[in-house]
């Protein structure tokens, strides 16, 4: 993926920003030894409905940490690269910490109370997805909506305010092809990255 911009962004290095670095480290971390121990912390992390109701509430966040395929985990530690390298320049570490937190324990809230509603959605036992690209991708879109990204090898070209729309329209087809029960973490992250206010999400970066 190729971007350009009307206004350049500074784009800190791995190194540069702790809570980006972290996540890119902890994302490698975890999804590496989940594909060669077993399945062993894919069971343990996972999102699962019937053992979060257990009292296994840890699963609303570390679930997100375990891409099961390479492609997924060059995507995720990509997007937070690069997308979210830029957010956490312009938000600060603070904002977007809490940002993201708020909409994955939201999203796994949501998922968990679908559970009791989709036999299928109560059993599952998720990780990864399309979360973390969806909630940092549509927050960059809103903070940048002026910037151009070129998509599929230059086949696409869009604004930030249509990366948004364009990103929402791919989530919400995949959750209803999928199951909107099962995908409601990825449709919470979305439309919540999307539609929350500018001003709540400026006071989530205060003390």
């Amino acid at each position: 993926m190729q971007s350009r911009y009307r206004r350049p962004v500074k784009l800190p290095r791995l190194s540069s920003n702790a809570f980006i670095t972290q996540w890119i480290l902890l994302t490698i971390a975890a999804s590496v030894v989940a594909m060669v121990d077993g399945g062993w912390l894919a069971s343990w992390a996972s999102l699962a409905p019937e053992r979060i109701c257990h009292g296994q509430i840890w699963r609303l966040v570390t679930w997100i940490f375990i891409e099961r395929s390479p492609l997924a985990l060059v995507f995720t530690c990509v997007s937070l690269y690069k997308f979210g390298g830029e957010l956490a320049y312009r938000w600060g570490d603070r904002r977007l910490r809490r940002f993201a937190l708020l909409l994955i324990i939201a999203g796994g809230i949501i998922a968990t109370l679908g559970g009791f509603v989709s036999d299928y959605a109560w059993s599952m036992q998720r990780c990864g997805g399309w979360i973390v690209g969806d909630l940092i991708v549509i927050a960059w879109a809103r903070q940048f909506p002026m910037a151009t990204v070129t998509l599929y090898y230059g086949l696409l070209t869009l604004s930030g305010e249509r990366l948004m729309y364009f990103t929402l329209g791919v989530t919400t087809l995949i959750a209803i092809s999928v199951s909107p029960f099962v995908w409601a973490p990825e449709l919470v992250a979305a439309y919540g990255a999307a539609f929350l206010s500018s001003a709540f999400l400026e006071n989530l970066g205060r003390r």
